[in-house]
This record gives structure tokens, sequence and C-alpha cells, in this order.
């Protein structure tokens, strides 16, 4: 990917790199049979999807709902990529879950994520 992945703000850049690191230490032990390689190809499908709109405009008290779309999504599109048993199926679905609640954190955290979120959708778009 070209070096449209950092986006500045506020005098720092925030890089996809800088979410992945971020996501994979906020993760469960789960991530190790995952693999880095996988979680990082995680957490940009679900920057691609992220509902940016919707969250910037929701009370969080629904952003459970929206974001169990997110994780459904990402399952069934992954479980259709890749032939797995019933075991990893649900190894794959709880991480997928954690990584969507991992990013919305890091959403939360300041209006820098935030901005650099939206800048890798649009990115991602083109």
């Amino acid at each position: 990917m070209p070096r449209l992945q950092r986006h500045r703000e506020e005098g720092g850049e925030v890089s996809l790199e800088d979410l992945d690191a971020a996501v994979w230490a906020s993760l469960s032990l789960r991530k190790h049979a995952a693999g880095k390689p996988l979680v990082s190809r995680l957490v940009r499908r679900v920057v691609r999807k992220w509902p940016t709109v919707a969250i910037a405009q929701a009370r969080p008290d629904s952003y459970g709902v929206m974001l169990e779309q997110v994780s459904a999504s990402i399952e069934r599109s992954e479980r259709q990529n890749v032939r797995m048993g019933i075991i990893l199926s649900l190894v794959l679905g709880a991480l997928i879950q954690e990584i969507v609640k991992a990013i919305l954190a890091w959403w939360l955290k300041s209006a820098s994520n935030r901005i650099a979120l939206v800048g890798w959708q649009t990115e991602m778009r083109r």
C-alpha cells in the first residue's frame, strides 16, 4: 500500500500500522492462533466497513448493534473465503468481535483517530 496510510493531525501521524499495533496489544491470546497477518487483514476489513457516519451520530448505547452487524458481515465473508472447521470458525468469530471492540475504543479515544479512519476509508474506496 502507498504511504497514503498516514494522516497528519494535531502535529502527529497515525498510521494503519499504529492501529494494527494497538489492536494487537488489546487482543486476547486468540491473536497468536490467528497470527499478525490475519489480524492485520481483519483490521483493514473492519476499517473498510466501519459505519463512520452512523456511529458519529449514534448514542453510545446503540454502538453494540451497529458493531455486531459489522462483525457478522466480516465473519460471513471470511467463512466463505476460507474453509474451516467449527472450532476455527468460532475462534475467528470471537477474534473479529474483539478486533471490532478494540477499534471502537481506539475510535473513541481521540478526534485524530476518527479523522485518520475516515481518511483510510476514503483511500480504500478509490
